[in-house]
């Protein structure tokens, strides 16, 4: 049977543009890594739809503009559904990428801030704890993953090794939801004590094509602040590649387990 994912599209559809590419990610990269899986698209913030747990094998909380840690109906709508869902479903397999990342630490206790040091934008090596090496098996060796694109307030410098993924975000998971296990350093990864619920600061969806774009276009919300030279190194680095699709492969693994 073909894998069944659902994606929820945590930001408004009023830059269409940017809906129209987060959504598009995750169809190209199960398309990749997954070319029979059903991929379903859903709307919390407007249409306020979910998807039926029981139908999926996984529900994934995408990244967004919006902000984790506000109280805007929306937000707190998509708090109360990952609860119920881990409530009333307790075997459904969860994925939170970015803003999705934070929101579920969030909802289970966990505490969210500003990035100190300001928006990140920045294709980053991620460090695994101990924990992470023997859940990423193929990243073992070298101890870390290589952020699929990451966008935030701040540039951070890479490692030598690891596994490459893009990173965009202006807020970070502060304080770790309790019950739940650090798979990398600097509250990145996380995966909760019943195995069924993981998730990204990074974007293992985002490929090279989506990432230059995402950091060389002019954003108000994630490289505003980053001067030019900064973000035309983070560009090289996607001549060397990126992990994105080796960690789905590592996920879609994870939801059979």
């Amino acid at each position: 049977m073909a894998l069944r994912v659902a994606v929820l599209i945590n930001t408004p559809c009023t830059n269409k543009e940017f809906w129209t590419d987060v959504r598009t990610s995750y169809f190209e990269a199960f398309a990749a890594v997954a070319p029979t899986a059903e991929v379903h698209c859903y709307d919390p913030v407007f249409e306020k739809i979910f998807p039926n747990p029981a139908r999926y094998d996984l529900i994934i909380l995408s990244g967004g503009k919006a902000d984790a840690s506000s109280s805007e109906p929306w937000v707190l709508g998509v708090l109360d559904f990952l609860r119920n869902t881990v409530r009333e479903f307790p075997r459904a397999k969860i994925l939170g990428i970015c803003w999705g990342h934070q929101a579920v630490s969030r909802a289970f206790g966990g505490e969210i801030r500003p990035v100190q040091t300001g928006p990140i934008a920045a294709i980053q090596d991620v460090p695994l704890t101990e924990a992470g090496r023997k859940f990423f098996a193929f990243a073992a060796q070298t101890g870390s993953y290589v952020r699929s694109p990451t966008l935030s307030y701040c540039v951070k410098a890479n490692t030598q090794h690891g596994k490459r993924v893009p990173e965009f975000h202006v807020r970070e998971v502060y304080k770790p939801a309790p019950g739940f296990t650090a798979l990398a350093e600097d509250n990145e990864c996380f995966v909760n004590e019943a195995n069924t619920v993981l998730s990204f600061q990074a974007h293992p969806e985002i490929g090279a094509d989506l990432a230059r774009k995402m950091l060389l276009e002019e954003d108000d919300v994630y490289n505003g602040n980053i001067a030019a030279a900064e973000l035309n190194k983070e560009v090289l680095k996607l001549d060397q590649g990126l992990d994105g699709l080796r960690l789905l492969e590592r996920v879609i693994q994870w939801v059979y387990e």
